[in-house]
This record gives C-alpha cells, structure tokens and sequence, in this order.
C-alpha cells in the first residue's frame, strides 16, 4: 500500500552553468577541425559544420550575427567550445534532436516554487521570477512542464500559479524568456509505492516531441488566424519557442479555452475538436471546428471548419472551411472553401467559389472567378481570369501570363461581321474575348465573342491553333442569336509580331425566326423547334493578328 507523498526539491540554474547544459549532449560535444579561412561568413561555416555533422544549426538570424565575417589559422576541438569562442558568454547554445539552437541571451533569470497541499493526485505550485542582476520580478515568462503539457505565464510581479495532474511523475519546470537563459527546476518525488503503483509509472507511454525551425513556425503570425490569438498567447509562442510534444487529442471551446490550457500552441494533436476555434501546434490525424482552426505548424489528415482553417506550415490530405482556407506552407492534396483558397505552393487540387491563390502550382486551380499562381504545372481554369508568371494551360476569358502570348487580332467571318478579338494565354492553352460589327447589310448587327483555344502547332513561319468560341449577335431590338463555332486556323508569321491567320468554322447557329441569319456559308442541315431555328454550316475566317 501506497503512503502519503510529498516533495524535495533538487534544483539548479542551468543558465548560470552553461558547461553543465551541454557536456553530455552528442553534437555539441562532437570534435572538429577546421582549415584555416579568411573572411568567410560565420553562416557559411556553420553550414558546414553541419553537413558533416549531419544535424542543422537553428537561429535567428535578426539575433545571430551569421552574416559577420570570420578568420581563423585553424581549430580543432569540440563545436560547443567553437560556439563560444565565436560567439561568446552572452549566446546560448541548446541540443534538441536534430538541431543546434543558437540563441542571443544575455539576461539570466532565477526560478523559485512553494508546493501547496496535494489535491489527490494533481499538485498545485506556485512560484516566482525574477531578474538575477536586480532581483526585481520579471513579467511575461513563459514557465512550463513539457511532460505534463502545462504552461503558465508570470504576472507584472513575475508570480505564476500552475496544476500538475501528475504529481507522482518527475517534474521538470523551465522558466523561459526571449533574451533571457533557460532555467529549470527538478522535482523528483519522495515515495514509497508497491510494486504494481510502481509499473503503471513506468508504463507510461513516453512522450514524442519535435522541433520546427524559426522560419517554418513564424509565417504563422502574418496570417488571418493571429488576430484571433490574444497577446498573452502569443507571448507564450514567442517564449516556449518551436519545440513541441505530441498529445493523443484537444478539446476546444476558444483558443484560450483548451484542455491544454496555455501550452496548447506547443502540442501536436492526433485529434483536435474545437467547439468554436482551436490553437494548435500541429494536428496529425483530424481536426475539427465549428467555426475556425488555426493551427501553428502542419497539419495531416483531415481539416473541416465552418468558417476558415489557418496552417502556418504544410497542409497535406483534405482541407475544407466555408469560407476559406490560409496556409502558409505546401498544399499537398485538396483545398475546398466556399470564397479563397490561399497556399504558398500546392501540388493537389484548389477548389474555391471566388479565387485561388497560391505559389507554384503542380496541381489544378479551380475557381468561378479569378485564380493567381506563379509557376503553374497543371491546369488552371476560371470563370473569368487567370494571373500566373508562368503557366501552359490556363483556361479562362482572360489570361494574365507574364511569360504567355498575347495578341489582337482584326478578322472578317462568312456573316460579314468585322471582328476585334483579343487573345491571351500560356504555351499551349489561351483564351479570348471581343467584338464585332456588321458592315454590309441593311441592318445592323452587333457581336460579342468569348472562347478558349490551344496552338496545336508553334513555328517560326507556320503555325495552327484550334479554338472554340461563342458568339452572341443582336441588333438590339430583338432576342440575340447565337452562334457556337469550332474554328481550325493556320497561320503564316509574316514579321515578328505580324501574321495572318484564315481557316475553316464549323458552326452551330440558333437565329430567331422574325430576324433570321442571313448565312454566306456552306449549310450542312437545318433542325429546330417552334420558336427558334437550328443551323449547322461551315463558313471561314480570316484576318491579321498583331502578337507581342
């Protein structure tokens, strides 16, 4: 049988001792040699010192001087000691698996707790920061139980209050601050248990964590989903850093309502549900929102929100908000929202009622009005327009290409309409959108043409292109006609912006009967019903195109 618990505290300061954070650590205490260099940017070696020693060196680079030049006639010892000689006391240099963080801290800090009574098995602390040069309270650290997945910040008179739900588990508590050095507390519990209490600890499953660089956490906070997040939330970020814990699951009512409490925006969930909004790390599995989810860093499998979704990292599965969807890293799947779809690159499906916009593409952007990419390998189709510096197959009225074609053309069809059409596209797909005027006849008549086509054969001298277009005609009294068109025309470059283009139409024509088409071309059959008349015949057009 289990007796009464309590605590001793063992605690040092590891930011005064520097030696004692690193000595058993791996790749701080791996040994190098350096040639002699001259003038090099202290960046690029670290950059090699990296490569060889198959980790990356992590940093700000507003914080660390990785741009300053170095000369050295040569070294050879250990990268913690090369750290410090380059850098001097007033960096911090910490070891998390795969990564060197580097840090500018030159503050210290002293850390101290008071135990309250136990209620079962949660424990209630409470303790006090402060500044170790002055002793004065320090405000607005971040102190946090990794293990347990809380978190508290300290007041304007550096005190702080936090529930443990383990407290039979060793404790670790670690004050942190930007410009200031870690320091944790150990509290390893007193007790005596039976065997079987003693087997359930060490049962417990140990805890996964992993690490984000700066550059992949902070695009997060130039995104929609930050004016959602409250400035003590986001002191925490700035303080806890970008190392985080994985948890099985995360309730929700707000983002500052979470079962992880202030510590949520350092947890990777496998299941996130939020009732309104949530904040998170990262969620690898489902998540689940009924307005909006913001979330810091990746996000895998499944993400539904009745408003918006916000990713700071990469989204990769099924993404869908009613709204619209923010992510600041790839897309690698389908993108769904009601208005926008927002991606830095996507390499998947973009579905969006209004817009798509994104990077480089290798997907397929959908949209009912406008899509705007970079570098497109794929298809992007639109209701109206498509924005891309690069991209073969956009298909929309418009195209905005900025390496694509683009050409007027002034042309003369078999209705004697005189058409002015302008053309634009990719490599291989283009749109196009104009107008036309009857000249001969005794009527007037007007034309408004739309369409899409593909340059079945690019030369220097001969080409082809095949298009579709429709083409609306009235005279303004009457109901328009309409004209569907499937054109094949060859063209022969006679400058280097000038050609001229003639081939055969195949047209469906519906007239109305009080004012029917007076038709020049070769008519093929004739059907319709009581109201209107259905005409397919082939006819031609030709014309010049100026092309830049």
């Amino acid at each position: 049988k289990s007796s009464i618990p309590f605590f001793f505290i063992l605690s040092f300061i590891t930011c005064l001792y520097p030696s004692l954070e690193v000595r058993g650590q791996s790749n701080l205490m791996k040994s190098i040699q350096i040639d002699p260099i001259k003038q090099q940017r202290i960046g690029s070696v670290l950059q090699k010192i990296a490569a060889k020693g198959d980790f990356t060196f992590a940093y700000n680079n507003r914080a660390i001087p990785a741009d300053s030049l170095i000369s050295l006639n040569g070294y050879q010892g250990t990268i913690y000691d090369f750290l410090n000689n380059t850098f001097g006391s007033n960096y911090e240099f910490k070891e998390v698996p795969g990564y060197i963080v580097l840090r500018h801290a030159p503050n210290k800090m002293n850390l101290s707790i008071v135990l309250a009574d136990n209620q079962g098995q949660q424990m209630q602390i409470k303790g006090h920061v402060v500044n170790a040069h002055d002793q004065q309270g320090l405000p607005e650290v971040s102190v946090y139980e990794k293990n347990q997945l809380v978190s508290a910040l300290t007041d304007e008179n550096g005190d702080f209050e936090m529930k443990i739900p383990d407290g039979r588990r060793e404790i670790s508590l670690t004050a942190t601050k930007e410009t200031y050095r870690d320091t944790t507390l150990f509290l390893l519990s007193s007790v005596n248990i039976n065997a079987t209490a003693s087997e359930g600890l060490q049962k417990k499953t140990k805890r996964r964590y992993k690490y984000y660089p700066d550059a992949a956490v902070n695009k997060f906070r130039r995104g929609f989903g930050r004016l959602f997040i409250s400035s003590k939330q986001t002191i925490q970020d700035l303080n806890l850093g970008d190392f985080f814990a994985y948890s099985p699951y995360q309730v929700s009512l707000t983002p500052g309502l979470s079962s992880h409490g202030l510590y949520n925006s350092q947890v990777i969930d496998h299941f996130s549900l939020n009732v309104i909004g949530g904040y998170t790390a990262g969620v690898q599995g489902v998540e689940i929102a009924g307005v909006f989810n913001i979330d810091r860093t990746d996000v895998s499998w499944l993400q539904m929100a009745g408003l918006f979704n916000s990713i700071g990292g990469d989204m990769r599965g099924f993404q869908t908000a009613g709204l619209f969807n923010e992510v600041f890293g790839k897309v690698d799947g389908l993108q769904i929202a009601g208005v926008v779809n927002v991606a830095d690159r996507s390499a998947g499906l973009q579905l969006a009622g209004i817009c798509n916009i994104s990077g480089d593409i290798a997907g397929l952007q959908i949209s009912t009005l406008f899509n705007r990419a970079k570098k497109v390998k794929g298809i992007q189709f639109a209701g109206l327009f498509n924005i891309a510096d690069s991209s073969d197959y956009p298909i929309a009225v418009i195209n905005f290409i900025k390496n694509g074609k683009k050409s007027i053309a002034i042309s003369l069809d078999e209705l004697n309409f005189v058409h002015i059409d302008y053309r634009s596209g990719g490599r291989v797909l283009y749109g196009l959108i104009g107008t036309g005027y009857k000249f001969i006849g005794n009527s007037p008549g007007y034309a408004f043409d739309i369409g899409f086509g593909a340059h079945i054969k690019r030369g220097t001298v001969f080409s082809i292109d095949a298009e579709y277009g429709y083409e609306a005609i009235s005279n303004f009294k009457n109901d328009p006609d309409q004209l569907s068109s499937f054109r094949l025309l060859p063209a022969l470059r006679l400058t280097k912006n000038l050609q001229l283009f003639a081939g055969p139409t195949f047209d469906l024509a519906f007239d109305q009967p009080a004012d029917p088409l007076k038709l020049n071309g070769w008519h093929l059959h004739d059907f319709g019903a009581k109201n209107d008349r259905g005409q397919l015949y082939i006819g031609i057009l030709g014309g010049l195109q100026f092309i830049w």
